[in-house]
């Protein structure tokens, strides 16, 4: 009996001490065996635990960036959009201005300054969305806040001329009437 046992404790030493790999999935059941009791089990275990974490760490990165740029987007989509009602609602007031019948030859010099003045406000909406379009293809205004703030602040300056040019033309439409 006790030979036998003898014999068990050998051949087991003697088959674990054969394992060559220190992956429990190549090594059965006694190279398995050989990983839990050498502590490399654990280690691999640890490692998978440590790569798990920093996976998971860049996931969050990654997904809160990807919050930033949908908000980006959504903030410089508003700016756009607000820059269209303006060049929309300055064609429409040309088109009031083409109207208008002129009763003086004074009322007539207003409504060419108007014109002129409604066609540079114009120009100057469509070079601000371009810039915008080319400031959202290259990251958004986290990417270059000073640009987008100088764009903000011109949006605001062509806000204030857009109604100085709708009062100025309600001026005018009245004068006309």
């Amino acid at each position: 009996m006790y030979v036998k046992f003898v014999f068990c404790v050998i051949l087991f030493a003697i088959i674990t001490g054969c394992a060559t790999t220190s992956d429990p999935r190549q090594g059965g059941f006694f190279g398995g065996i050989a990983g839990l009791s050498s502590g490399v089990y654990e280690e691999r275990l640890k490692q998978r635990e440590n790569d798990l974490a920093q996976q998971q760490s860049t996931h969050q990165d990654l997904t809160q960036e990807s919050v930033r740029l949908k908000n980006d987007t959504q903030k410089l989509g508003k700016e756009l959009a607000s820059l269209t009602e303006m060049d929309k609602n300055l064609s429409n007031l040309q088109a009031e201005i083409d109207q208008l019948e002129a009763k003086s030859d004074e009322q007539k010099n207003e409504i060419v300054t108007l014109t002129k003045k409604i066609k540079k406000v114009r120009q100057k909406i469509k070079s601000q969305q371009g810039a915008l379009e080319e400031l959202n293809r290259v990251g958004g205004s986290t990417a270059d806040p000073d640009s987008y703030r100088v764009l903000k602040e011109e949006r605001k300056r062509l806000a204030d001329e857009y109604n100085k040019l709708i009062n100025l033309s309600k001026a005018l439409h009245d004068a006309a009437k």
